[in-house]
């Protein structure tokens, strides 16, 4: 199975924390990597949509849209930085 870069899902997040993730960070809670959401790997096609850590390819995030409803699993996420979105 084919992923797109972390751009993808940047509208739908933002839309579901009510906060601009376009700058924000993750750090993988598997293997400790700090990467920007625009470079982790973003899998379209599952059950819903599934973000994973680019270095081990843990499952941080999992967003399904249900009734025009979005839920958010945070799984392997040790830290979302919203910091770095001030500007």
């Amino acid at each position: 199975m084919s992923h797109v870069d972390g751009n993808a899902i940047i509208g739908a997040l933002s839309l579901a924390t009510g906060i601009d993730v376009s700058l924000a960070e993750l750090v993988c809670g598997a293997c400790g990597q700090r990467h920007p959401v625009a470079e982790a790997h973003v899998y379209l096609r599952c059950p819903g949509t599934v973000i994973r850590c680019p270095k081990c390819a843990a499952a941080e995030i999992v967003l399904v849209e249900i009734d025009h409803r979005i839920q958010l699993t945070v799984k392997n996420v040790a830290m979302i930085d919203f910091h770095a979105t001030a500007g």
